[in-house]
């Protein structure tokens, strides 16, 4: 069952090597003649050791050298045959090392591709730091055993094929005593095969953990500091870093054990044909040059052997790490088909809406409101009333469980999520920034975006000033996730980048719930200048942002409960007049 794994996985990896075919033929071509050069020159070394030793001529195969050639003529053609074989085997190393590099550079390329296509909820069942291992351990792993891989088996498996055949001709009686034993050597390589295999997997998916461990704790370090759980936290890593070193002690004892097993097996034919040799050089003198070019080139044999073991170690190795890249690239993206949306001309409606996540949980049951274009509608309610479920919906990070939401009258699900997001700007309570500059943080709206338009969109959005005043300006890089700004700062290039985007519908997730008063002054200036003219959509619990809504539709446990504007819902005395909203 794993040997078979083993071998789709790798089908799998081989096949990506299409590209660069013809490389790899080169490759192959140039390990044909590193191995017909290590072949001539085993098979040189009998004959001229022989005829020193007998201080007569030597014959090789057809050729036929007198004394006076040992000084000069068959030393060159060994001097020859090793340059020969050097000059190929680099030529062959480099070629497979591209070769190699290529496969895994797209294959990087076609994860990360995969991993921004799937889905939000895809990512809710996994955490970063695993997918972060993924990423890199994983592929690193590969990369090691991809390119020993490829550069080996090309490489030796010439080298032993034609080594045998030196051998074989050198007589067939020692080739069968001393190489018997190879079909033994098959039951070993597969049990260390698949071995090796469980435990890399074990091992990674143990290394997965230790970096989900890293990465969620030091995110979260001011948490961990302010309740002095840093004890914890070291006893957490060190209880997983301790299962880590049980498996890779596993682990390393079979990789360990591999290669002795293999070269005992080989000293045993090579004992075999030595016991063999001298019976027939007793019977037959002249069988001596035939001896020790089979003992040369079966000597020779080890180094390609051993390498070849080794690389199936790897193999295993690899073959783990390339199963989970897998799991990731067969993960299926939900299908982007449909219409073009337009901008939004009549209405954006809510019928009915339903919305149940798949651990059973219901977020919206029910949920009717429309929102006119050009309107500006507040949504409000109690914590999980199912405000961000909705935002959800429009965004396309979900698909309702029932009812009907439609784009000036077609079902949003009729439109490819593409261009439905293309009609939509986005600003959430946490304002995200990409590590980076000032510049291609704004780009993230309109990639193409001259400077004007960016300075335009800053100053609407109130940001001119302080960019202005940053040591690089519009080049200052923001730090990982924005850390080098205010939370304000953030919160209005978030609004600069909403501003580039000159959206159809706006959606303004609590956008100053997280701020300070004088930085939401700040902000909410911004914010005001962003929805003028514009369709828009509120979530909010501050009246600042409220109160001045055309229409506010109040929602409890995912329908709605009150609709209005902001006055006649505090005269009605209901759910919303009791909504603890701070002015």
């Amino acid at each position: 069952m794993t040997g078979r794994t083993d071998k789709g996985v790798w089908f799998r990896v081989v096949a990506r090597t299409r590209p660069w075919r013809a490389r790899l033929g080169a490759a192959i071509f140039a390990s044909l003649i590193a191995a017909a050069a290590g072949a001539t020159w085993a098979s040189l070394v009998g004959p001229m050791l022989r005829a020193l030793m007998n201080g007569g001529g030597a014959k090789w195969g057809p050729f036929t050298f007198e004394r006076a050639d040992l000084v000069f003529a068959m030393p060159l053609l060994i001097i020859g045959a090793a340059v020969l074989k050097a000059l190929a085997s680099f030529i062959h190393a480099g070629l497979t090392g591209a070769v190699a590099q290529g496969v895994l550079a797209q294959l990087r390329r076609d994860l990360y591709g995969r991993l921004l296509s799937l889905p939000p909820k895809w990512f809710e069942q996994r955490h970063s730091g695993e997918l972060l291992s993924r990423f890199t351990a994983d592929v690193a792993q590969l990369e090691f055993s991809a390119a020993q891989a490829l550069a080996s088996i090309s490489r030796d498996t010439l080298q032993v094929l034609a080594l045998l055949v030196v051998c074989f001709l050198a007589d067939w009686r020692l080739f069968l005593v001393t190489f018997i034993v190879l079909p033994g050597t098959i039951i070993p390589v597969s049990r260390f095969a698949r071995s090796a295999r469980k435990q890399a997997t074990s091992s990674q998916a143990s290394l997965g953990q230790l970096s989900l461990i890293v990465n969620e704790h030091l995110s979260n370090l001011p948490v961990v500091q302010a309740y002095r759980a840093e004890p914890r936290a070291l006893k957490t890593f060190d209880d997983e870093q301790n299962r880590y070193l049980a498996v890779m002690k596993k682990s390393l004892f079979v990789r360990g054990a591999f290669s002795p097993t293999t070269e005992f097996l080989g000293v045993l034919g090579v004992a075999a044909a030595i016991v063999l040799g001298v019976r027939l050089v007793q019977d037959d003198p002249s069988f001596g040059d035939r001896l020790l070019t089979f003992l040369a080139a079966a000597l020779f044999l080890y180094q390609p052997v051993k390498s070849l073991s080794n690389t199936a170690s790897q193999v295993s190795l690899g073959a783990g790490a390339a199963t989970r890249l897998f799991e990731v690239l067969d993960a299926q993206p939900e299908p982007d088909a449909g219409a073009v949306a337009a901008p939004l001309a009549r209405a954006l409606r809510f019928e009915d809406v339903s919305l149940t996540w798949a651990d059973g949980r219901t977020a919206l049951n029910g949920l009717s409101f429309e929102i006119a274009a050009g309107q500006h509608v507040a949504l409000v309610g109690p914590s999980g009333a199912g405000k961000s479920s909705a935002v959800a919906l429009l965004l396309g990070h979900a698909l309702p469980s029932g009812g009907s939401l439609t784009w000036d009258g077609a079902e949003l699900t009729t439109f490819s999520r593409h261009s439905l997001r293309s009609r939509l700007a986005w600003v959430p309570q946490e304002p995200v920034l990409l590590s980076g500059t000032v510049r291609e943080n704004l780009l993230l709206g309109r990639a193409d975006a001259t400077d004007a338009q960016l300075w335009t969109a800053l100053e609407r959005a109130h940001a001119a000033d302080f960019v202005k005043a940053l040591p690089a300006g519009i080049e200052e890089d923001v730090g990982e996730r924005g850390s080098k700004l205010s939370g304000g700062q953030r919160q209005r290039l978030a609004i600069a980048r909403a501003f580039l985007k000159e959206p159809s519908l706006l959606i303004l997730d609590e956008p100053t719930s997280a701020l300070d008063s004088a930085t939401e002054a700040e902000v909410q200036a911004g914010l005001e200048e962003l929805m003028k003219g514009r369709t828009t959509l509120v979530i909010a619990h501050r009246l600042a942002t409220v109160r001045h809504a055309d229409h506010i539709v109040v929602i409890n446990e995912g329908r709605v409960v009150e609709q209005g504007n902001h006055d006649e819902l505090v005269a009605r005395g209901g759910v919303y007049a009791k909504l603890h909203l701070p002015d």
